[in-house]
C-alpha cells in the first residue's frame, strides 16, 4: 500500500501521500480532510487509510504488476497481513517493512518485476554496514522472502528472488545471567521497589516479561499452593501508538504450565493481596492507579533500578536466563530446567544453557580421570 502520514496545518488535519509522477519520481501530495485538529485524529486516520487504499489500487495489483514498485508491494503485503498473524507479529512485520525495507527500496525505485537477488543482497550489506546484527537481518530476510513467495504464488513474478540470496549466518546466543551472589543481591535491593513483585516472580520462575505481567489472581491457588502460567500481556506499536495486548495463547503449548507456589512468592503475594482493593484489576502486577504495568515501563525501570544500586546491567529477559543459571548451578537436570522454563524441547534448553551445565562437566572430568 502507498505510504502516507497525517499533518496538521492551520489547525486542520491533512493526509499526505507519497505518490509517484509519470517519471517514477516520488512526490508528496496533500489531501484536505476538512477536520479540525482537536478531537478528530481517529477520523483523520480513517480518511488517510481510505486514501492510501484508493491510490494504491489494490484491486488491480495483478493486472498492473509490471508497474508495481517493490516498496509499494511490500507496504501492501504487510497491510494485508493484519488479522492473519498475531498483533505482536504484525507489529514486528510492520515496523521492519515500513521503517526499513520500504524507505530503502523506495529511494532506488525498483519495480517488483525487476527485482533481482543482487538488489536484496545489497540491502543486507547496507544493513550490515550500519551495524545491524545478523539475527536482525534474518528477520528482514524472512519478511522479504514471505512477501515475495506470496507474489510468486499469485503469478506476479516468475520466481522468488529471495531464494537465491545468501542469507546471513545466525549468531550464536550466549546468555549473560546473574550469578547466585548477584541474584541474592538483586532480591535484597528490590525490596520495597515498584518492581519488587515483577522482578521476584521473573527470577524465581524464569518467566518471560509477558508472562509475569499476564499473571492473574485466578491463576493462584493458595490452598493447593500452585500458580498457573496461562496468560500473557504484550505491547506492540500499532497505528502510531503503543497498545497492550492480552493473550490467552502463549508462545507455545509448553508455555502453559502449573508451578508450585514457592514459599517466598506466596508470602509476597499474600502481602500484596492484603492491601489490594478487591474492585481493582484481576491482574496481579498493577501500578498505583490500578492499571496493569506496561511492558516497556518494566524494561526501563529495571535498567534504572540496577543503575541506582550499582548492579551489573542486564536485560529484564536475562532474569529468565539467571533462573536457569541458578537451577543448573544446583545441578538440576536439564530436563527439569526445560519443564520449569516452559521450553518446547530439551534441545532448546541445551542450546541455550549447555555452557552452564557444570554438573555434566564434572561428570565428564571424573570419567576422564578414571580412564
Amino acid at each position: 500500500m502507498i505510504s502516507g502520514h497525517l499533518q496538521i496545518k492551520n489547525g486542520y488535519w491533512y493526509a499526505v501521500l507519497n505518490l509517484r509522477d509519470e517519471a517514477g519520481k516520488q512526490k508528496p501530495k496533500w489531501f484536505a480532510t476538512h477536520l479540525s485538529e482537536k478531537g478528530n485524529k481517529k477520523r483523520a486516520e480513517e480518511i488517510l487509510t481510505e486514501l492510501r487504499i484508493k491510490h494504491t489500487g489494490l484491486e488491480d495489483i495483478r493486472r498492473n504488476s509490471r508497474g508495481i514498485y517493490f516498496d509499494e508491494y511490500m507496504a501492501s503485503w504487510v497491510s494485508n497481513m493484519q488479522g492473519n498473524v498475531s498483533p505482536t507479529t504484525y507489529s514486528s512485520y510492520k515496523n521492519i517493512v515500513e521503517n526499513s525495507i520500504c524507505p530503502y527500496f523506495r529511494e532506488r525505485g525498483i519495480l517488483l518485476s525487476n527485482l533481482h537477488p543482487a538488489h536484496i543482497q545489497e540491502y543486507y550489506e547496507y544493513l550490515h554496514d550500519r551495524g545491524v546484527s545478523n539475527n536482525t537481518i534474518l528477520r528482514h530476510h524472512a519478511n522479504i522472502r514471505k512477501a515475495l513467495q506470496a507474489a510468486y504464488q499469485k503469478d506476479l513474478i516468475p520466481r522468488n528472488p529471495a531464494d537465491q540470496v545468501q542469507r546471513p549466518k545466525a549468531e550464536d546466543f550466549i546468555s549473560n545471567p546473574y550469578s547466585v551472589e548477584e541474584a541474592n543481591r538483586l532480591l535484597e535491593v528490590v525490596k520495597g521497589e515498584k518492581l519488587e513483585l515483577v522482578v521476584t516472580l521473573a527470577l524465581f520462575y524464569g518467566l518471560r516479561r509477558s508472562e509475569v505481567l499476564g499473571l492473574r489472581w485466578g491463576a493462584v491457588d493458595f490452598e493447593r499452593e500452585t500458580i498457573v502460567i496461562n496468560h500473557s500481556l504484550n505491547q506492540a506499536f500499532i497505528d502510531g501508538r503503543y497498545t497492550v495486548l492480552p493473550q490467552d495463547k502463549l508462545k507455545r503449548m509448553a508455555s502453559f504450565r502449573t508451578m508450585p507456589l514457592i514459599h517466598q512468592i506466596k508470602e509476597l503475594l499474600l502481602k500484596v493481596k492484603e492491601v489490594r482493593n478487591p474492585k481493582e484489576s484481576d491482574y496481579i502486577c498493577i501500578d498505583e492507579t490500578g492499571d496493569v504495568i506496561k511492558p516497556n515501563y518494566v524494561s526501563k525501570e529495571f535498567a534504572s533500578l540496577l543503575k541506582r544500586h550499582n548492579l551489573r546491567p542486564i536485560r529484564f529477559h536475562d532474569l529468565r536466563h539467571s533462573c536457569a543459571n541458578l537451577l543448573i548451578s544446583q545441578r538440576v537436570p536439564l530436563i527439569e530446567v526445560q519443564q520449569w522454563l516452559g521450553h518446547s524441547t530439551i534441545a532448546t534448553t541445551a542450546d541455550l544453557y549447555s555452557h552452564l551445565d557444570f554438573a555434566a562437566k564434572l561428570n565428564s572430568a571424573e570419567t576422564i580421570k578414571k580412564n
